[in-house]
């Protein structure tokens, strides 16, 4: 099973979209963003559910997270 959410707004670089799964990454102003969010998701749907949540972007057009499940 798999689930996407899709938005069509400004997108994000490469440069961006490889780092926002890292720990502590934010892309926000300083005081912002703890940067944990996409980082605590990852873990949970791949640690403790056997998943993937991956992530792609478009700059300027969108960006699209997936979240694959694998159920039995």
């Amino acid at each position: 099973m798999w689930i996407q959410i899709k938005d069509k707004g400004t997108g994000m670089s490469e440069e961006i979209i490889s780092q926002i799964f890292d720990f502590s990454f934010t892309a926000k102003a300083i005081g912002k963003g703890t940067g944990t969010g996409l980082s605590i998701s990852s873990h949970i749907v791949e640690e403790t559910q056997g998943g993937s949540l991956t992530g792609s972007s478009v700059l300027r057009e969108e960006t699209e997270f997936t979240i694959a499940l694998h159920l039995e």
